[in-house]
């Protein structure tokens, strides 16, 4: 079985040898800065360097895809933000937002993501990338983060509550040219799309405003991407028992949750396949042995695919991580495979 056919069948709840261990790309990425020996140019900004890091991620690290891009700035770049693009120490960053009102903005801008910025840097490396070996994961930052990225992210929760038709027609409209990026992903070659939204947590939306707000926009674009033929991923930061339940109505073919999820508990609610969650902390600060065993909890907790909890740091050791993937390549998993898979084809 090869790391597509594994990710794959785990995302459909077949059965596999072991865990897929990945880490997906977007917010979630290995793009760290002990990888980065060499890449003369910037691997957030040129195709060449994109695809050279996703492919050291897979062969130096050992997570089992090849993931792009390696931020969370793409989607806000076209809308009248200012960005500082990183580079082998920083991610890249939005420095100053659009000041414009929402209304200016949807009336004064259009995406073509085969056209705008970096999108079509993205698609390029996504189409080079494509093989029969290594699953490719295409990332999309979520509506809300991706708004909260345009306009001032104070400015647009206060408005989730002072004027909230007003703000849910700017997250359609942020999540409208999100969807056609995210398909022209899956046109190039994408397998997966990971969508992370660190801002839709139910510790700051709350589980009415996530499902009003949240729940809506992606149901539609799990089923536009589910329609191009591409497995959906989606993370969600902060603690979320309160909105697992609105989760599961979402369709996405995996659920992640970041270190302040137990995953135990998340397998008992959530009725989809599950991904996750070694801390990143741990993986940043710890020994290896640590990492090991926190793994190895993950397994145990009954994830489908092993993957980094959150976003890792850039100076996270790269030995750590090859702990990680090693553990996953190297375990025996018979124990709790078979448990979990039933469980997952009986609450599905």
């Amino acid at each position: 079985m090869n790391q597509k056919e594994r990710l794959l069948k785990a995302l459909n709840g077949e059965k596999v040898d072991r865990p897929p261990v990945i880490c997906p790309g977007g917010m979630m990425n290995a793009g760290v800065t002990g990888i980065l020996d060499n890449i003369d140019e910037n691997h957030n900004c040129s195709v060449d360097a994109m695809v050279d890091v996703a492919k050291r991620i897979n062969e130096d690290l050992g997570f089992e895809n090849y993931g792009v891009p390696f931020c969370m700035t793409i989607e806000a770049e076209p809308l009248g933000v200012k960005l500082d693009f990183g580079g082998k120490l920083v991610e890249p960053l939005v420095k100053e937002y659009n000041e414009d009102s929402v209304d200016e903005i949807m009336k004064n801008y259009s995406v073509d993501p085969l056209k705008d910025y970096r999108m079509p840097v993205v698609i390029e490396a996504i189409k080079r990338l494509k093989n029969d070996e290594v699953p490719v994961i295409g990332n999309i930052t979520g509506p809300l983060s991706t708004a909260t990225s345009i306009v001032d992210p104070l400015d647009f929760l206060k408005m989730l509550r002072r004027d909230p038709d007003k703000a849910f027609e700017f997250l359609k409209y942020v999540n409208e040219y999100s969807i056609r990026y995210a398909v022209e992903m899956v046109r190039a070659g994408a397998d997966v799309i990971t969508f992370s939204d660190p801002t839709a947590t139910g510790e700051i939306l709350g589980s009415k405003n996530f499902e009003r707000f949240v729940v809506p926009l992606y149901t539609e674009s799990i089923e536009r991407i589910h329609a191009e033929g591409a497995k959906v991923i989606v993370h969600i930061c902060g603690k979320a028992k309160a909105i697992v339940d609105s989760m599961n109505k979402m369709g996405a073919d995996a659920l992640s949750f970041d270190s302040a999820v137990g995953m135990k508990m998340a397998r008992r609610l959530v009725h989809t396949r599950l991904m996750g969650n070694v801390s990143t902390q741990l993986l940043n600060d710890g020994l290896p042995e640590k990492v090991v065993t926190a793994t190895n909890v993950s397994i145990e907790s009954g994830v489908d695919i092993v993957a980094p909890a959150c976003g890792l740091g850039m100076s996270t050791p790269v030995e750590n991580l090859r702990a990680m993937t090693g553990h996953v390549k190297d375990g025996d998993y018979s124990y709790v495979r078979g448990e979990v898979l039933e469980y997952v084809k009986d609450n599905i």
